[in-house]
């Protein structure tokens, strides 16, 4: 048995979670190790929706960029009846721009992109995914965790401060963690999903058929993929056994559900069953253990969401691992669970609505449902997951409510001028790094930051045109900052390094500001 060195934090698993996580603690230079037990990337596209707010994630760790330039075209959606009779024609993926988020609702990407960008980022960092490690136990003291993991037939001991799953739905971090995995499983609700080359079939449109309880079959071009993804209904379980995963199988689900002459499918690249669970762990914590995405929350893929709640599962963990690494307080570890826990829970139950309102073999109302979930008029929940909030937690102080945004809230974007070049400066621009960052709006008087903090607080006065308070103001030229902050004179907003409001308010004073960083981030002095 090999002994490794102590590293800060081990992740297990290499999935977009995973690889989030593990950016988020490289770039603030954090010793980090993430393994996989996989021997190779992936290929496929599964996860393919990348929500609003998870591109402003994916901007912020810098990798956004290339994922849209893997992006898909917004193709119209066709759905089709029992008939085979075109029911409706749409773009789906067009949901009107919300104020404060400068991205489309959906980017369309191909997970073995995603994957590949973020490795690509995290090897920028100094870090690589090590594969064909394959973690078989784990245990922990007060102050380690020690990893036993197989690679090459051989075992070695991973030492860490801290280990977090990634490790998707059938978890051996949960499971070895002791940690329970809530819910049900849908017996009667499988699918097949996968990637596949389809002849005869129009390209230019993706096609849906409600094919009834079991769900949607649906084929989609993927231009920048190269392939098709599909999804298909497979029969109920009732003690059978699972069929075989083929081409074939699909072609006689097709066959069956759609019975369209002349189409061909051909050289997959991926092919899965998926089994229906609605599961969640009761705890998000053991010890120095934590678990984030597929490993603490499983649910029905209606509205795109698991990949989407894992990332910010990772954004919320990584900011706060590093801080408490660098001597902040403890007990802030205990915020994640606190914020994010109610965050899968409330997932876990919109998703499960949603996939029951879909179901049928009705086209017209079915599509109607699927389509305006992703244009913005979901009964459910928000699919961009912009407006999942924090109100109400440990971490949020509200000083007084003379300012419309609240501790808690996500942090708008919005557009400034610099008054000395006419430049114009967004918000998210400010943001973006591993930084609090302190909006002042009007002229009261900036708190000080005292000590080592200086470089963790980076403060910014936002005022309206005509009133000058000196170097380095920026203009709310249209008024666009104040109305999102909601603020009208004078206003105090504290953001934390994953773009949510800690602290807001209209009065303040230099303890204001002081206090709630030391919860946050330990007294510098």
């Amino acid at each position: 048995m090999e002994t490794s060195d102590i590293t800060d934090v081990l992740v297990v698993g290499a999935g977009p979670v995973g690889l989030t996580l593990a950016c988020e603690l490289a770039r603030r230079d954090v010793r980090v190790r993430i393994i996989d037990r996989a021997t190779v990337h992936p290929a496929g596209t599964r996860a393919r929706g990348v929500r609003a707010r998870t591109q402003e994630v994916f901007e912020d760790i810098g990798v956004l960029g290339r994922l849209a330039e893997h992006a898909e075209p917004p193709l119209p959606t066709r759905f089709y009846d029992a008939q085979g009779n075109v029911v409706r024609e749409v773009i789906m993926y067009d949901a009107p721009p919300v104020p404060g988020a400068p991205y489309p609702g959906s980017l369309m990407v191909g997970q073995q992109f995603t994957e590949a960008a973020l490795r690509e980022k995290l090897a920028s960092l100094g870090t690589t995914v090590e594969l064909g490690a394959e973690l078989v136990a784990l245990s922990q003291d007060r102050d380690l965790v020690t990893a036993s993991v197989r690679t090459d037939g051989r075992l070695q001991d991973i030492r860490a401060r801290y280990l977090v799953g990634c490790d998707g739905g059938g978890s051996t971090v949960r499971k070895q963690a002791g940690i329970d995995f809530l819910g049900e499983t849908w017996e009667r609700q499988r699918m097949l999903f996968g990637n596949l080359s389809v002849d005869g079939l129009d390209a230019s449109v993706s096609h849906m058929w409600a094919t009834g309880p079991g769900g949607m079959l649906t084929l989609a071009p993927m231009p920048s993929s190269g392939t098709w993804f599909f999804t298909a209904p497979l029969p109920p379980d009732d003690g059978q056994e699972l069929p075989l995963v083929s081409v074939e199988t699909f072609s006689d689900i097709f066959a069956q559900h759609v019975g369209l002459p002349g189409v061909r499918f051909h050289d997959a690249i991926y092919l899965s069953i998926y089994q229906v669970n609605i599961r969640m762990v009761d705890r998000y914590r053991a010890g120095r253990v934590f678990l984030a995405g597929d490993a603490a929350h499983v649910h029905t893929p209606a509205g795109g969401q698991g990949m989407n709640t894992g990332v910010q599962d990772a954004y919320n963990l990584g900011w706060k691992l590093a801080h408490v690494l660098r001597g902040a307080p403890e007990p802030l570890l205990d915020t994640y669970e606190e914020e994010r826990l109610p965050i899968a829970r409330h997932v876990l139950a919109s998703t499960t609505a949603r996939g029951r309102y879909w179901a049928g073999g009705d086209t017209a109302r079915v599509s109607e449902r699927i389509a305006g979930a992703f244009k913005g008029q979901d009964p459910f929940s928000d699919v961009s997951q912009l407006t999942l909030t924090y109100r109400g937690g440990s971490l949020a102080c509200d000083l007084d409510e003379a300012i419309g945004i609240r501790a808690g809230d996500r942090a708008p974007d919005a557009h400034c001028v610099e008054p000395e070049s006419g430049k114009q400066v967004r918000l998210f621009d400010l943001f973006h790094g591993t930084h609090f960052t302190l909006l002042v709006f009007g002229s009261g008087p900036a708190p000080q930051v005292r000590g080592s903090r200086r470089a963790d607080v980076h403060p910014h006065r936002i005022v309206p045109p005509g009133l000058s308070c000196g170097d380095g103001a920026l203009i709310d030229a249209t008024g666009q900052a104040h109305e999102l902050y909601g603020v009208d004179g004078d206003g105090l907003v504290l953001i934390r390094p994953d773009g949510y409001v800690a602290l807001a308010g209209g009065s303040w004073n230099d303890r204001s500001v002081a206090d709630h960083l030391d919860r946050l981030t330990g007294d510098p002095r």
